[in-house]
């Protein structure tokens, strides 16, 4: 008798919570709203694979009175690794009253999905991976982790790859079906954009045709047209494609807050990666931040 009861409450037990996630997971989903403006966001003194030489609370809290003071209310992380597990705790700190969407790198680290999880009072979401679908892990390792976070915190949790992932490939449904929101990176350039109009128009009608066929919400991480690195970047249309992607009314964050020079070796294309940034790297305003301020003033 003793070891039914205890199995049918063990039983019992495991419904309450199978049918409190699907409820908790239901309710989340298209749920999120973006305070705008956001802005993604890597600190400064970030490099990869120096974990001991990252960051330090001071470089974190600058950078972030930086962004606050051109306006923005929201972001989203990119790492809960080392330092950068605090940054939604400091933001909050600093007067980000929007939304705040904390990033997991490796979806594998325990350590960051621990630190993901303590973060949860001051974390309106979670973005799980970035990039890494079929690479860095499986879309099984990445469905359990997800499906951990919402269960462990109640917030919605998505992942991220590059827009034209959700229209096509071998991972379109997969997306749609695990993300509690479509979350995808938008960046024209790499397929031969460079006009900030262009690059808009790109943009949009990925956008628009993804939440027509999906019938999802869609919110962009990243949006950007980089300040440098070829003949046809520079701070003036890299102002005019924000104006314009403004203009859209699509929720997105801008891509990204400050240059980092890390990223000279990535993708063999040294001159736009390292010029992503509304800020350069020191920390000196583009001509974006000086349109961001008056925008908001404007606003006021």
């Amino acid at each position: 008798m003793n070891v039914f009861c205890s199995a049918l409450s063990a039983a019992l037990l495991g419904a309450v919570l199978f049918f409190g996630f699907n409820e908790a997971k239901a309710a989340s989903r298209d749920s999120l709203r973006i305070v705008a403006p956001a802005v993604a966001y890597h600190p400064r003194g970030f490099v990869p694979g120096t974990k001991g030489s990252v960051l330090n609370r001071e470089q974190i809290v600058e950078d972030l009175r930086l962004l606050k003071r051109s306006g923005f209310r929201s972001l989203v992380t990119y790492s809960a690794e080392g330092m950068q597990r605090l940054i939604p705790e400091i933001a909050r700190s600093e007067g980000f009253d929007g939304t705040i969407i904390m990033g997991v790198w490796n979806p594998l680290s325990e350590e960051e999905i621990r630190n993901a999880v303590a973060q949860a009072p001051f974390v309106d979401a979670y973005c799980v991976g970035n990039e890494g679908l079929g690479v860095r892990y499986t879309p099984e390792q990445l469905a359990k982790k997800m499906d951990q976070l919402r269960l462990l915190t109640s917030r919605p949790v998505t992942t991220t790859e590059p827009i034209d992932s959700y229209l096509a490939g071998p991972y379109r449904n997969w997306l749609i079906d695990h993300s509690d929101w479509l979350f995808p990176l938008a960046q024209p350039v790499w397929f031969g954009q460079s006009d900030p109009l262009q690059s808009v128009r790109w943009i949009s009608a990925r956008h628009d045709f993804l939440t027509a066929t999906t019938g999802r919400r869609v919110i962009l991480k990243e949006a950007a047209l980089p300040s440098a690195g070829a003949e046809a970047h520079n701070e003036e249309n890299q102002l005019s494609f924000f104006k314009a992607l403004e203009l859209t009314g699509m929720r997105f964050f801008y891509f990204e807050a400050f240059d980092q020079p890390w990223k000279k070796d990535f993708r063999g294309e040294p001159g736009i990666e390292i010029h992503w940034g509304l800020f350069h790297s020191d920390g000196t305003p583009k001509k974006v931040v000086s349109w961001l301020i008056e925008h908001r003033m404007t606003r006021r």
